[in-house]
C-alpha cells in the first residue's frame, strides 16, 4: 500500500517531467580551481574562522570552528592556499563570512581518524564524530545532525526515518544517491539506529523511485529492525512532520517536534555523509547536486562546499537560454538567488535554471473564497483567513491561528487560482513573530 497523509499537491506534469533530464544521469564529480565557504551553513551560530590569508591548508582540515551550543566545524573541500576571509553576498539578507581558498589539484587530506565499522566503532562515540565532521541536514533544514541524535531528558525513540521522498520538483540527488551508493546509506542508518539505540529503521521512498526502491530493499536484505516504506508520489510527501504522518500514522503537536512523536528523521544524504564520518572519519566536504532546466547537459554533479553556482552550471555545459530565474533548490520551496558568484552549501540539493518566459510573475488578483489553499495545506492551517489576518497586519491572531505551523512549502500559493503569493506572505509573518516575539 503506498502511504500518503491528508492535503498535498500534484505539480504539473511539466514539473515532474523536469526530473525526467536527469533521473538516469549518473554521478559526476566536479572539483572548482577556487572555493569560497560560508562559516554560516548551519542553523545556529555562525562558525568563527580559525584561518587566515595566506595560510595554506589541506582537505578536510578545520577552517572554522563551532560557536554556541549547537555550532559545528566548517572544513576545507579543497586543498591549497586561503584567498581572503571576509564578508560575501550569499543567500542570506546579509552577508555572510566566507573563507576563499585556491585549489592546488593535490586533494592532499588532513589526517583523519576513523572510529571503526558499523559494528564496531563505539556507539558512544559516533555522535561526537558526527559533529566533529560537521554533518548538517542535508535536506535543506541545515539542523547540525549531532544535536538531532542526542535524546533530550525525558524524551523517547522508537523510530528512525530516512527521508529519500525527493518530493520537489525537478530535483534527483537523493535518487541518484540512492541507486549509486546504498551502502553508504545503509551503514549510515545503522550507525545512527546504534549511537540512539533505536531498533527501527525505515527509509521512505515516493513511487515514482522504484528502481531506487529496488536496490535500497537489495540493500537492507537480511538486515533486522530496517525496511522500506513506499509512498505516494504527491508534494511536500518529504516534510518531516507529513513523511511520519504517511509511515507511522502519528500526529506531530502543533508547535512540536518529530522527537514528540518519538520519531526522528534524517535526509538519505546525511545518513551517507554520516557513514563516511564514522567509518572513514572524513568530514563534509562535498555533496550531489542536481543541475537543470536551462542547461545545455543537466547533470548530477558531487561538488565540494564552497563551489560557486557560476562554476556548477558550467559544468553542466553552461546556460542553454537566457536565464530568468535561478533557484538555489527546487521550484517550489527553492530560493532565488542574487547572483550566480553564490556559493552551493551543504544544504544545496539543487539548481534550477528557468528561462525568461517561464520566470515571468503572475500578477494576483482578489481572493475568490474557493478554498483550494485549505483543501492543498499539509500542515492543516487555513491559508485564506491567515491571508486575511495579514492583510490587518493582526501578527498576534496569526500566530494565534498557528501560522507558525506553516512549513513554507508552497502548496497553498501553487493551487490558488488569484495567484495570490500566500506562501512567501506567511513566511514574512513567521520572521516578524520571531524577530518581534509576538
Amino acid at each position: 500500500m503506498k502511504l500518503s497523509f491528508k492535503g498535498g499537491i500534484h505539480p504539473l506534469r511539466e514539473l515532474h517531467e523536469g526530473k525526467g533530464k536527469t533521473h538516469s544521469q549518473p554521478i559526476r564529480d566536479f572539483v572548482p580551481e577556487r572555493v569560497c565557504i560560508p562559516v554560516d551553513m548551519h542553523i545556529g551560530t555562525p562558525s568563527a574562522p580559525c584561518v587566515k590569508k595566506g595560510d595554506l591548508v589541506k582537505l578536510g582540515q578545520v577552517i572554522a570552528t563551532p560557536v554556541g551550543g549547537i555550532g559545528i566545524p566548517v572544513h576545507a573541500s579543497v586543498s591549497g592556499e586561503v584567498i581572503s576571509v571576509g564578508p560575501r553576498q550569499m543567500l542570506g539578507k546579509t552577508a555572510s563570512t566566507c573563507i576563499e581558498i585556491a585549489n592546488d589539484g593535490k586533494d592532499e587530506w588532513v589526517e583523519l581518524s576513523p572510529l571503526g565499522s558499523v559494528d564496531s566503532a563505539p556507539a558512544d562515540k559516533i555522535v561526537q564524530q558526527v559533529k566533529d565532521a560537521g554533518i548538517c541536514g542535508m535536506g535543506g533544514a541545515c539542523f547540525p545532525s549531532h544535536i538531532k541524535m542526542m535524546i533530550p531528558e525525558g524524551k523517547s525513540v522508537d523510530t528512525i526515518i530516512l527521508n529519500g521522498a525527493e518530493c520537489e520538483t525537478f530535483l534527483t540527488a537523493d535518487h541518484r544517491l540512492m541507486l549509486e551508493e546504498p551502502q553508504r546509506i545503509v551503514d549510515g542508518l545503522r550507525l545512527i539506529m546504534r549511537a540512539m539505540k533505536v531498533s527501527t529503521g525505515i527509509i521512505a521512498i515516493e513511487d515514482n523511485k522504484k528502481d531506487a526502491i529496488k536496490v535500497m530493499q537489495e540493500a537492507i536484505s537480511g538486515l533486522e529492525g530496517i525496511r522500506v516504506a513506499v509512498l505516494k508520489t504527491k508534494y511536500p510527501q518529504g516534510g518531516e512532520k507529513q513523511l511520519i504522518d504517511a509511515v507511522t500514522k502519528r500526529q506531530v503537536p502543533s508547535g512540536a517536534l518529530p522527537i514528540d512523536a518519538q520519531v526522528v528523521v534524517f535526509n538519505v544524504g546525511t545518513a551517507a555523509a554520516i557513514a563516511d564520518a564514522v567509518i572513514h572519519g572524513k568530514p563534509l566536504i562535498s555533496r550531489v547536486t542536481t543541475v537543470t532546466g536551462c542547461v545545455n547537459t543537466p547533470s548530477n554533479l558531487r561538488v565540494r562546499i564552497g563551489t560557486s553556482f557560476q562554476d556548477a552550471i558550467e559544468a553542466a555545459g553552461g546556460f542553454s537560454e537566457d536565464p530568468g530565474k535561478i533557484f538555489a533548490g527546487g521550484s517550489m520551496t527553492g530560493l532565488c538567488i542574487p547572483g550566480t558568484e553564490v556559493s552551493l552549501t551543504k544544504a544545496n540539493n539543487g539548481i534550477v535554471v528557468l528561462n525568461q518566459k517561464d520566470a515571468v510573475k503572475k500578477q494576483p488578483t482578489p481572493c475568490i473564497r474557493c478554498g483550494r489553499c485549505v483543501e492543498a495545506c499539509p500542515s492543516r492551517l487555513n491559508p485564506q483567513f491567515l491571508n486575511a489576518l495579514n492583510d490587518l497586519s493582526d501578527l498576534a491572531g496569526m500566530k494565534k491561528h498557528n501560522v507558525m505551523d506553516c512549513t513554507v512549502c508552497g502548496s497553498c500559493s501553487y493551487v490558488c487560482p488569484a495567484k495570490i503569493e500566500l506562501c512567501a506572505t506567511f513566511k514574512e509573518a513567521k520572521e516578524k513573530i520571531t524577530a518581534r516575539r509576538v
